[in-house]
């Protein structure tokens, strides 16, 4: 159903390191990326950009964009939100969702990562020890962080 055909996916952040190999293996599509496509004009993680649509609608939009670039028919992206955990209360979350086009075959098959083992955090830093804990807590390096001179910059 797959084999042999062009599959784009849509990603401006690398996101076909991993989403590549396995779809290659697996499916036997060609995956691509369009350097044209700027999926942070639908809404930047650290907020610069605010996302009007749903997770769920902003990866659809990203996987049309995609493939009206790359003139295919099939694509795939990510939408991933931190934030509280919809049910369990005073709990943070990492919710990813995946959706795949196949236009050709009329087929849209989305999945979803909700998940509590996260680092997202927040805090107020007002001194250099303060930052070093934050940093420890959050394991950076490994993991970005954002900073901001106040909280609604």
């Amino acid at each position: 159903m797959f084999e042999g055909r062009t599959l784009i996916i849509a990603t401006k952040h690398q996101k076909e390191s991993v989403i590549a190999p396995i779809l290659e293996s697996e499916l036997g599509v060609n995956c691509i990326i369009s350097d044209e496509l700027d999926t942070d004009l639908l809404g930047t993680f650290s907020g610069e950009i605010e996302r009007k649509l749903s997770p769920l609608e902003t990866a659809r939009k990203k996987c049309f964009t995609a493939m009206e670039l790359a003139k295919c028919d099939l694509a795939i992206a990510s939408e991933g939100s931190f934030g509280m955990h919809p049910s369990l209360f005073f709990s943070q979350a990492d919710d990813e969702i995946l959706v795949f086009i196949d236009k050709k075959n009329n087929l849209e098959i989305k999945a979803r990562e909700l998940s509590t083992t996260t680092n997202f955090n927040a805090a107020s830093i007002q001194n250099k020890e303060e930052l070093e804990k934050f940093k420890e807590k959050t394991l950076f390096p490994s993991h970005g962080l954002i900073a901001r001179k106040n909280k609604d910059d």
